[in-house]
């Protein structure tokens, strides 16, 4: 189906759902992105200007995200002199150039996707982001991890804030602290597989840690619930889902009861079908929290499998690169989001006379009643 400029494909297996506390993802979702609040503008700009000039630190943190990307983004179909973009790689940089290369302080976008976030720092003497100072900036503009990285790949580093920002010489600045919480902590590029979910599994992401919080479900139904720490607006990213990379070969065995099957699976989603061909993943590579996990005690770097399920939903799975877990899934809100509001997913299992989950089906006909296969067959959102 479509809706909503999502594509997602359900194949259900034929289980009933037990446990609704966390994402019940055993339909093996699959989907792309194609949101067009989700890429860049056609063009980017620096609007500091141009010359010697350093302005004052702005350390407003209410005006810091709209005081930065308002020097990155432009609704120009043209990319000025202090950018570029790179239509093979597909990323924009934004700076001071000899010829095509970077020179001093630089961005890059990681993608032509806002959500994929920007490299930030004082690129090396081939215009690369490379060196022991350099950070990735998540797209709230507020948060950041800075030390090594190599050609735009995180080696290691630490959280940080975005406490204030200024023009300096026609490149927007910023000006970044160690964040509070977790100093410890080292992050490096450790994409994870069938058996290994990561050094920091008991650590939230710096994102994540300022985005959603875990606490018991408005929904009598299930169990917990995902939360919003701040407010969201459409096309922000509200939470991460990470987890094991594998295969349903990998979880799932023949001699295993439905029940079996049903706790395996209910926590996973498809990820390779219509993941960035870029990414190169396998069509049938699944991400998954199997139960061992599933315990905010157990892992906490991303909370995007917690989301229960609504049809009146205000998020949205989809596919984004991650610095430290690589190509994973999030949640991206589909329309505003308050502070302390429940964040739900739409779970899209199919058509309905062929899913046989009936809490699904019995929640969809009390929402729809008569008119959810109209609804559906418009392919919008109800």
């Amino acid at each position: 189906c479509l809706l909503g400029g999502i594509y997602v494909v359900c194949k259900c297996m034929l289980l009933q759902l037990i446990d609704k506390s966390c994402v019940a993802m055993f339909c093996l979702i699959k989907m792309t992105v194609l949101h067009s609040w989700m890429t860049l503008p056609p063009a980017i700009r620096v609007s500091c200007p141009v010359g010697e000039q350093v302005s004052d630190w702005n350390e407003d943190i209410s005006t810091l995200p709209g005081q930065i990307s308002s020097c990155l983004f432009s609704s120009e179909d043209e990319v000025n002199q202090s950018s570029r973009h790179d239509k093979e790689r597909g990323v924009f940089t934004i700076g001071s150039f000899s010829g095509n290369i970077p020179v001093g302080l630089a961005w890059q976008s990681r993608s032509e996707r806002t959500m994929d976030g920007f490299l930030y720092g004082v690129v090396d003497q081939h215009g690369q982001f490379t060196g022991d100072d350099i950070a990735f900036i998540y797209p709230d503009f507020l948060t950041g991890l800075r030390g090594s990285f190599v050609d735009g790949v995180l080696q290691n580093a630490t959280a940080v804030n975005v406490v204030a920002e200024r023009c300096n010489n026609g490149v927007k600045e910023l000006k970044l602290e160690p964040s509070p919480y977790e100093k410890g902590t080292i992050w490096e590029k450790e994409e994870t597989n069938v058996t290994y979910i990561g050094k920091n599994r008991q650590v939230m992401d710096p994102y994540e840690r300022k985005s959603v919080y875990v606490k018991e479900s408005s929904n009598p139904s299930a169990k917990e619930g995902l939360f919003a720490k701040r407010k969201f607006v459409q096309g922000d990213i509200v939470s991460y889902y990470g987890g094991l990379k594998l295969f349903v070969n990998d979880m799932t065995f023949d001699n295993m009861t439905s029940e079996e099957i049903t706790e395996a699976s209910a926590c996973h989603l498809s990820l390779g079908i219509y993941a960035p061909a870029s990414w190169g993943f396998p069509r049938k590579l699944l991400l998954d929290v199997p139960e061992k996990y599933r315990s905010v005690v157990e892992y906490r770097t991303t909370l995007g499998h917690k989301a229960n399920h609504s049809f009146k939903n205000n998020a949205e799975y989809t596919a984004v690169d991650h610095p430290v877990l690589g190509g994973i899934a999030c949640l991206v809100a589909t329309t505003e989001i308050d502070v302390d509001e429940e964040v739900f997913a739409h779970y899209r299992y199919g058509k309905i006379d062929q899913v046989p989950v009936q809490w699904y089906v019995d929640e969809y006909h009390h929402v729809y009643g008569g008119n959810g296969e109209i609804c559906f067959a418009r392919k919008k959102f109800c």
